[in-house]
């Protein structure tokens, strides 16, 4: 009789099982087949690129792709569509620009402006001179001889013959080192910003402030800097865009083969002149940047939420198709997908697609402090004056707001176009199981590889910096790292659609997943300032580090003075 009530209930759980198991590979099938064969993730990034183009932060064409991704996600059925503003600074736009070689013979060379430094008001021609400058004090033996004059910032770099794999799929064999834990890593909401490393930064900066008045001051013509990438790529970055802050001559950057060959013409007396002409204007009616939410309501009357996002930005050089606009028409796709299916989820869906992320994961941050948890800025003026990245401290306590206990996850895409692998769960070793299940459906589109690992950079790291489970998937590298991030071929050629939708897919099954779950995602605690005995540590390794700085830097100059 127990053995027969035994197998009875053996029978009910089996079934009991299977129903909730048909009900979930149900709904992945639906996933699959609009994620697959009905597809408009390719059509939504041609928009992005082809359409309006690189969305540096605050420029117009980033207020056109909030104003478009908005009224998209409204076509598709997505609610509460709004554009949630936080202070960034000023605008800066380039219509055009050239670069050119006229003497000691005459040739254009390849060359993107700095973002956030002023045009030429025209071609401007110049003398080309060496300016290797690296402290406030060394500035003074430039003065007056500046004025006119075209600067190169720095010695070159030899060009080395080049051994990187430029385009890479991650096999099993990758893969499978990212399972394990990395013991000795610092917690995930920890900043990899050492004293010693802030100090020099915060050098730096200042460096880079006195620079721009010193150059204004003794009418210098402009300044030329070396693309960090080789092979005729240029690699761009930006000034500072806060306002009274920006750089105060034009800029640009040029290929690392036409630094070199200036700077070749320098050492053999062959005065080098160049012409430049940078179109670029900045853009002060609005101080404000703006992320793009919208949502998928949830039926549930305790106004928990789910979140999937990407950022909308781009650096100027190209039509930031990889970074991160892959990353937006993956979770645009995500929740057209979930919309096209009338799925009634239980918790609220909601994307935000966030600006300011290049400079420093401005529109996540904003978010997260305006609606889920804040943290206290520096009380002394002066350093609350200084960027986010070089105050001391994150700021203590962290302090929940009333959206802090309604998020059940965050989930980003920003490595690129690559298709997902995997995922890192950021130390959270009670969501492994969890996500070890919702890739189920999908294991024959991904590995499904789930790393108690840490991964940085990306807008996850604004709500884990809080004690959110904030998440980025694990992708293929491509071409990434190698030739697309931040460059001027960042374009539509270089992704692939198959990835696109593979992502697509995932990324729709485990917000589905997440938002019908019985219970929010586990937590891993809040978290808390290093204990004495490490801030003590990590003091230690900061002085160490500084002075093995300081005895590199002693022994170049004894050794140019040899």
């Amino acid at each position: 009789m127990q053995r027969m009530l035994n197998k009875a209930a053996v029978s009910v759980l089996a079934l009991a099982v299977s129903q909730v198991l048909a009900a979930d590979l149900d709904v992945a099938n639906k996933i699959r087949h609009e994620g697959l064969y009905q597809s408009e993730v390719l059509h939504t990034l041609e928009y992005l690129t082809d359409k309006i183009g690189p969305r540096l932060t605050a420029s117009p064409q980033m207020t056109a792709a909030n104003h478009w991704t908005k009224q998209q996600l409204q076509s598709w059925g997505l609610k509460n569509a709004q554009l949630h503003a936080f202070e960034f600074g000023r605008g800066w736009s380039s219509s055009s620009s050239s670069i050119a070689l006229t003497a000691p013979r005459t040739v254009s060379l390849h060359g993107i402006p700095v973002a956030w430094t002023p045009g030429t008001n025209g071609p401007v021609s110049g003398e080309v001179m060496m300016f290797d400058v690296n402290t406030e004090a060394e500035l003074a033996q430039y003065a007056g001889k500046l004025r006119g004059k075209y600067l190169m910032m720095g010695e070159d770099l030899k060009i080395e013959p080049p051994n990187t794999i430029i385009f890479e799929r991650l096999g099993s064999d990758k893969l499978n080192t990212l399972k394990d834990a990395d013991v000795g890593a610092r917690p995930s909401y920890e900043s990899a910003m050492t004293k010693a490393l802030r100090a020099s930064r915060k050098q730096a900066y200042q460096f880079n402030k006195a620079l721009s008045a010193f150059l204004v001051k003794e009418q210098a013509a402009g300044v030329i800097y070396r693309s960090s990438r080789q092979g005729g790529l240029v690699r761009v970055f930006g000034k500072s865009h806060k306002i009274g802050e920006t750089f105060g001559v034009p800029a640009i950057i040029i290929e690392q083969e036409d630094y070199g060959q200036l700077l070749r013409m320098l050492d053999r007396k062959e005065q080098p002149q160049l012409t430049l002409d940078i179109k670029a204007q900045f853009h002060d009616d609005d101080k404000n940047a703006y992320n793009t939410i919208a949502e998928i309501p949830g039926t549930d009357k305790n106004g928990e939420v789910v979140m999937v996002g990407a950022h909308l930005d781009s650096w100027h050089a190209s039509d930031g198709a990889v970074d991160n606009g892959a990353g937006v028409a993956v979770a645009m796709e995500a929740v057209r997908i979930l919309s096209k299916l009338n799925i009634k989820p239980k918790r609220t869906i909601r994307i935000a697609l966030w600006s300011g992320e290049e400079q420093g994961l401005y529109g996540s941050r904003a978010y997260v402090n305006d609606f889920l948890a804040s943290r206290p800025a520096p009380t002394d003026p002066a350093e609350k004056a200084l960027p986010r990245y070089l105050w001391s401290s994150p700021g203590w306590p962290i302090s929940p707001k009333a959206g802090y206990d309604k998020l059940s996850v965050y989930l980003n895409m920003d490595n690129g176009s690559g298709r997902f692998r995997g995922i890192y769960t950021e130390g959270n070793v009670a969501v492994k199981p969890i996500f070890t299940d919702w890739f189920g459906p999908y294991m024959d589109l991904s590995n499904g590889t789930v790393s108690p690992r840490s991964t940085g950079g990306t807008d996850h790291e604004s709500f884990d910096d809080v004690g959110l489970p904030g998440f980025q998937f694990i992708q293929d590298p491509l071409d990434y790292s190698t030739r697309l991030h931040h460059t001027h071929i960042d374009s539509i050629d270089h992704v692939i659609e198959d990835d696109l939708k593979q992502a697509s897919v995932i990324m729709a099954g485990f917000l589905y997943e997440a938002a019908m779950a019985d219970k929010k995602l586990p937590r891993k605690p809040m978290p808390t300032p290093a204990s004495a005995v490490q801030q003590q540590r990590q003091d230690l390794e900061s002085q160490k580090e500084r002075r093995k700085a300081e005895l590199e830097a002693k022994s170049t100059l004894e050794s140019g003075q040899l």
